[in-house]
C-alpha cells in the first residue's frame, strides 16, 4: 500500500470513530481526524495507538502517543 492509500485509510477509520462519538488524542491533546493522520505519518517517528474503554467497556477514546526507541 502507497503512502496516500496509508493516509486515506488510517483518515477513513478514524472519520468512522470520530463519527461514532470516539474521541481522539494526539500526545494528551483532542485531535480531529485530521490533525491525527497529519501528526502521526506526517511529522515522522512512532505512534502507538492506545484503545480506552469506558467503564461499560465500549471504546470511548483512542490516543496516539509518541514512543521513543530505546536500546537497551
Amino acid at each position: 500500500m502507497d503512502e496516500i492509500s496509508s493516509k486515506l485509510n488510517l483518515l477513513s477509520t478514524l472519520s468512522y470513530y470520530a463519527n461514532h462519538g470516539i474521541k481522539l488524542f494526539v500526545q494528551d491533546r483532542p485531535a480531529s481526524p485530521e490533525q491525527t493522520v497529519m501528526t502521526v505519518m506526517e511529522e515522522g517517528g512512532s505512534y502507538m495507538a492506545d484503545y480506552v474503554d469506558d467503564d461499560k467497556g465500549s471504546l470511548s477514546e483512542i490516543r496516539f502517543d509518541r514512543v521513543e526507541n530505546v536500546l537497551v
